[in-house]
């Protein structure tokens, strides 16, 4: 059988150099793959690039697990929960928690000119994580948030500072409407710019002490509890958790935990929808290669019938025949994959430092589009991709079995 091999690999090397068979075929099945292969690594990575970017926006808001009152809007003015709650310390051992941040939430409206917007305002204390803020920081600086510094500084987005012509160092007059009507002057210290338009335009962030103040609180009451993960932490494991240690303690079952998909779920659903699109392109993508490849095969075979015969009559199974065909083929498989992959990965880094193709944030959050390169996830459906489109080749074997010998020899 080795010595079947050897004479096929020779007959085949020799037939291609003399006529130079199956090289137009070859190439155009190998960009195929190539092609397909690169499409389905930026689809990939463009929609995980999604999927980490508006869950980071998201979770800058919020946090990623909430706790408040049951029952309440997270933003409720009307159900304040105790700061020092007793399990807080079992939650801050858990291990996938990296802080826990108390905030308070307060509705208003702002009046400036004939321009009338409706609001919340956040606040916040000294403990507050500013990074993902300050990542977006269009102007300004964040907040003095300390108690002991009562400023009445706000943050604000672009969009509402464009809508009512704010700049930093300007004054914001605030009515807060319960029974009585509250106005209170902040002080714009920054401007924002998330690119959430259903959430910044109305979302301001100050002093936690400030809307206590509000909504006639003491210093224990607030609104609820973000907790911020860990990078790699599972959401819904970690908040699974955390309900049972709520659940175990005592006196202290008048808590809801949401997570931040619940929060924002328009905005996981267009994920989601993204990802079926993803999953439509691969499959689309694989179709292509493994038929191209299929195509590509069947027209060796078709060139290659004299060796075919040739092979059969020197006492060569089919299986073995079948076997130098598949391994060429892989190999060309293989070479498109590689270079596929190496062109994905290429546009994909030139795109994530230099943003080459921009996007509308108002339509899809963000301003350029995202990429996020997960090798793991990247090497898994390049082992997957190569798998099928192995097994797809095998379909032309049965051809093999149809040659006859005495008839194909005669083909000059």
């Amino acid at each position: 059988m080795n010595t079947n091999i050897f004479i096929a690999k020779t007959l085949w090397s020799r037939g291609s150099e003399k006529n130079g068979l199956g090289k137009g075929s070859t190439l155009i099945a190998t960009v195929s793959v190539a092609v397909s292969v690169m499409v389905m690594v930026l689809a990939v990575s463009i929609s995980d690039g999604f999927k980490k970017e508006i869950q980071m926006k998201a979770s800058g808001f919020s946090g990623e697990i909430l706790l408040h009152a049951p029952g309440a809007e997270y933003t409720t003015s009307q159900y304040p929960i105790q700061k020092d709650i007793q399990f807080l310390d079992v939650i801050k051992k858990h291990p996938s928690i990296k802080a826990l941040q108390p905030y308070a939430y307060r509705s208003g409206i702002i009046k400036k000119d004939d321009e009338i917007q409706g609001v919340v305002v956040k606040g916040v204390d000294e403990s507050y994580n500013w990074d993902y803020f300050n990542s977006v920081i269009y102007e300004g600086r964040a907040p003095a948030v300390s108690d002991s510094l009562k400023k009445g500084e706000v943050l604000i987005s672009l969009r509402l500072a464009n809508m009512l012509d704010y700049s930093v160092g300007d004054d914001i007059v605030l009515y807060f409407i319960n029974q009585n009507v509250k106005v209170r002057k902040f002080t714009v210290c920054g401007i924002y710019s998330a690119q959430l338009e259903d959430i910044d335009k109305t979302f301001i962030i100050g002093s936690l002490s400030d809307i206590q103040s509000i909504n006639d609180w003491n210093e224990n009451e607030i609104s609820g509890i973000e907790l911020l993960l860990k990078k790699g932490a599972n959401i819904d494991k970690t908040a699974e958790e955390i309900e049972w240690i709520i659940a175990g303690e005592e006196n202290e079952t008048s808590f809801y935990v949401t997570k931040v998909r619940e929060l924002y779920p328009h905005l996981f659903d267009w994920l989601s929808l993204l990802d079926l699109n993803v999953l439509v392109v691969l499959i689309l993508m694989l179709s292509v290669a493994g038929f191209n490849m299929i195509s590509g095969l069947l027209i060796l075979l078709f060139e290659k019938i004299s060796m075919i015969g040739l092979l059969k009559s020197l006492g060569m199974k089919d299986s073995g025949i079948h076997k130098v065909f598949l391994v060429r083929t892989l190999y060309l498989v293989l070479i498109g994959a590689v270079s596929g992959n190496i062109v994905a990965v290429t546009l994909a880094m030139i795109q994530k430092k230099w943003g080459v193709i921009t996007l509308d944030p108002v339509n899809y959050f963000v301003n350029q589009v995202p990429i996020y390169l997960n090798p793991t996830k990247l090497i898994i459906m390049n082992v997957i991709a190569f798998v099928i489109i192995s097994v797809l080749l095998m379909i032309p074997s049965f051809f093999i079995s149809k040659v006859s010998p005495e008839k194909t020899l005669r083909v000059k």
